[in-house]
């Protein structure tokens, strides 16, 4: 086999990989939507990202770079992502997803990537170009129809309910995460920064999952409870994590982000196979808008930008 032919064998594998990356984030709308009906929001948190922490541990650990002793000033970053990209976005994804049908939650989380890149612009002073804004307001619009089943004018007469106002909690706490995560990642490495994130927010759900039902989630959880939680921890934060930034790593940022756009798609796919949820016209008309608006914000994106990922 020459070297071309095991270069284009290499990136056919790297593709691969990321679609397997947003299977698996797509589903894991599915299995917190099973464990919300049951189970606190702050316990299956704290259950997925003391999972996910004990997978991408001996991974740190067991690297070939060697992690480095931190400041005080960097230990507050980690603090920080820990606090907002793992302890108040599950909160409020998992919060959510017990009220909002799980194709319909990875839609309006699926605005992430566009609202992330319009704040970067404004705070961080990243370019903000024409198609940023009509990325940004394309995939706002989608997820709206999404939300208001297509009648917008619910918005005004108080027809959001709970569950997508938590929802809307989610986005902003990953905001705030991925924009800190663009300040930290310039001395830190993915890695480090995400497992570390993961080992702080666990500590911090932890007190709050015991006061909210840990003990009792614990005896009553039924096997099929543990298949999500293990789930949602190793597979959709662990090995999810993992290749992603190994996609990052073979091809850039900018075109591993890309595949984000098939996260929605698989997740409204999952819902309605596996948990029978309706397909509304509103529902697939709110997915094509946020997939225009995330490949208009991505268009001709830098491969300098890193985005941080743990769905």
């Amino acid at each position: 086999m020459n070297t071309s032919s095991q270069e284009n064998e290499s990136f056919i594998k790297t593709y691969a990989l990321l679609v397997a990356v947003m299977v698996l984030w797509g589903g894991t709308f599915i299995s917190g939507r099973m464990l919300a009906q049951n189970h606190s929001a702050f316990t299956i948190s704290f259950l997925r990202f003391l999972t996910a922490s004990l997978v991408l541990s001996p991974v740190l650990f067991f690297s070939k770079k060697k992690t480095p002793s931190y400041t005080r000033l960097q230990w507050l970053k980690l603090f920080f992502l820990g606090l907002t990209g793992v302890f108040s976005y599950n909160y409020f994804f998992f919060g959510g997803l017990k009220y909002v049908e799980a194709g319909k939650a990875s839609v309006i989380i699926a605005i992430n990537p566009t609202i992330t890149a319009f704040l970067a612009a404004i705070i961080l002073k990243e370019l903000l170009t024409p198609g940023k804004i009509l990325g940004a307001l394309t995939a706002l619009t989608g997820a709206l129809i999404v939300i208001t089943k297509g009648d917008l004018h619910t918005i005004t007469s108080g027809g959001i309910d709970k569950g997508e106002i938590l929802l809307f909690g989610a986005v902003l706490s990953w905001v705030s995460y991925t924009l800190l995560g663009k300040v930290a990642l310039k001395k830190l490495r993915p890695l480090e920064t995400t497992t570390f994130a993961c080992i702080i927010g666990t500590i911090l759900l932890f007190p709050f999952s015991l006061k909210n039902g840990l003990a009792q989630s614990l005896e009553t959880a039924t096997i099929l409870d543990w298949i999500n939680v293990v789930y949602l921890g190793a597979f959709g934060t662990g090995l999810g994590f993992i290749w992603y930034y190994g996609g990052i790593q073979k091809i850039g940022a900018a075109k591993a982000a890309a595949f984000i756009n098939l996260v929605p798609i698989f997740g409204v796919s999952f819902g309605a196979f596996l948990l029978g949820e309706s397909i509304e016209s509103s529902l697939l008309i709110g997915i094509a808008l946020v997939i225009i608006g995330i490949s208009l914000v991505n268009k001709k994106v830098k491969a300098k930008t890193v985005n941080l990922e743990v769905n």
